[in-house]
């Protein structure tokens, strides 16, 4: 499924290198994570990308879970989760992609300190702001450069990195 000739590290780099590209240039977390990774080792379809959609901002643009951790959680679910509905205590596939999951959001969580959208943004920026509100939504991107090289796109960088190193350590 996921053939490549390159070394986890370069891979992982590329990872990184494409999703920070594509936050940077398009916007949308989730979907620069989620896509990084499947144009990086060809997983997945149009269709999984799409869902990925209204994760970006902390869901719908809540400030809750970052749609970067979301978009990762997503790929890891596409290449281990279950493809169908079993019993999830005893499906394998299911277990896995808990598990791989459950490193990611720790590991997210201690570069971060947080999980929470908001709590990066005051993290980065000072401040959260409420991206549902138009003025605040202004002030995100255009007075403090969210979208600058230093803001999200670093996020989406790191997170994309995380999610992709956990993926290649445990492709058997």
């Amino acid at each position: 499924m996921l053939g490549f000739a390159m070394n986890i590290e370069d891979m992982i780099k590329k990872v990184g290198d494409l999703a920070y590209y594509y936050e940077l240039t398009y916007y949308g977390c989730s979907q620069c994570v989620l896509k990084a990774i499947q144009d990086s080792l060809n997983v997945g379809d149009s269709l999984t990308f799409k869902a990925a959609t209204a994760f970006a901002g902390g869901i719908a643009e809540a400030g809750e879970v970052c749609g970067a951790l979301i978009g990762g959680i997503m790929a890891i679910s596409l290449i281990y989760g279950r493809d169908r509905l079993e019993e999830a205590t005893t499906s394998s596939r299911f277990l896995k992609a808990m598990e791989l999951s459950r490193i990611l959001y720790e590991e997210f969580e201690k570069e971060f300190g947080s999980v929470k959208c908001r709590d990066i943004q005051e993290k980065l920026f000072g401040r959260s702001f409420n991206l549902r509100d138009e003025e605040d939504r202004r002030k995100f991107f255009i007075e403090v450069g969210s979208h600058g090289p230093s803001g999200c796109p670093q996020v989406v960088r790191k997170g994309a990195m995380l999610a992709a190193k956990i993926i290649l350590e445990n492709i058997s």
